[in-house]
């Protein structure tokens, strides 16, 4: 478990389960962006994507691309994104039976923004930097 650096708290598990854990990625300022978009979202719109994180935390993938799926290799990360209509939160996979969310977006054209992409890059750069070299790009 991370701390977040602005409230030296930790930082609980986004959802575990049989398969791993699904986390927040806290960025190099010790911010949690990804974090801080889910909260900013209605309840529903969060309990619809919470779902989402428990069925990988449980079962270690999700069978539809329609709600996850690879979106490309960026960097050498490769990149995945859970759906709920226009929410995309969009991280990847450590070794260590780990999906980490990096970025959330609300998504209103048919492509990702290259800087979106890149962001979600570098939060999750930043991410390992600090808390474990350990990854798979």
């Amino acid at each position: 478990m991370r701390k977040d650096q602005d409230s030296e708290a930790a930082i609980p598990p986004v959802a575990s389960g049989e398969w791993g854990v699904v986390e927040w990625a806290v960025d190099a300022s010790g911010k949690v962006p990804a974090r801080e978009f889910f909260r900013a979202q209605k309840l529903e719109d969060q309990a619809k994507i919470q779902a989402l994180f428990n069925r990988l935390a449980e079962r270690g993938r999700i069978g539809t691309r329609e709600r996850f799926k690879k979106l490309e290799t960026r960097k050498g990360w490769a990149i995945w994104e859970f759906k709920s209509f226009q929410l995309r939160f969009i991280g990847g996979f450590s070794t260590a039976k780990a999906f980490v969310v990096a970025e959330g977006v609300r998504k209103k054209q048919d492509r990702h923004r290259a800087r979106d992409l890149d962001r979600a890059v570098r939060i999750l750069d930043e991410h390992f930097a600090v808390s474990n070299p350990r990854k798979t790009k």
